[in-house]
């Protein structure tokens, strides 16, 4: 009894934390000083700290957000963080990492 469980419960948390991101595309890109945002086809906008990821990163995630947009690709599994004040937008949701899937 407890296998199916455990089963159950484990397939259940696994589709909750897998949805959270994935199959969005990119409506446009907001930048605001150092940090970039990209308001998202579910209504959320999510930004990338400069300060968070570094310059390298940062440039990567620019070009890959504006190749998304252009090119309408999905997001592969994001996972934004709780939603916070940055630049005057009160509901944005900080992310570390940016993909797509084919």
């Amino acid at each position: 009894m407890f296998r199916i469980f455990f089963t159950c419960a484990l397939v259940f948390l696994s589709m909750q934390v897998s949805a959270n991101g994935v199959g969005l595309t990119i409506k446009s890109v907001y930048y605001c000083q150092d940090d970039f945002s990209m308001l998202m086809s579910n209504g959320e906008r999510w930004v990338i700290k400069k300060s968070v990821v570094g310059e390298y990163k940062m440039n990567h995630m620019v070009s890959i957000a504006l190749f998304m947009a252009a090119s309408e690709k999905k997001t592969a599994n994001i996972f934004p963080g709780p939603p916070e004040e940055w630049c005057g937008n009160d509901n944005t949701r900080p992310i570390s990492f940016i993909s797509f899937v084919n």
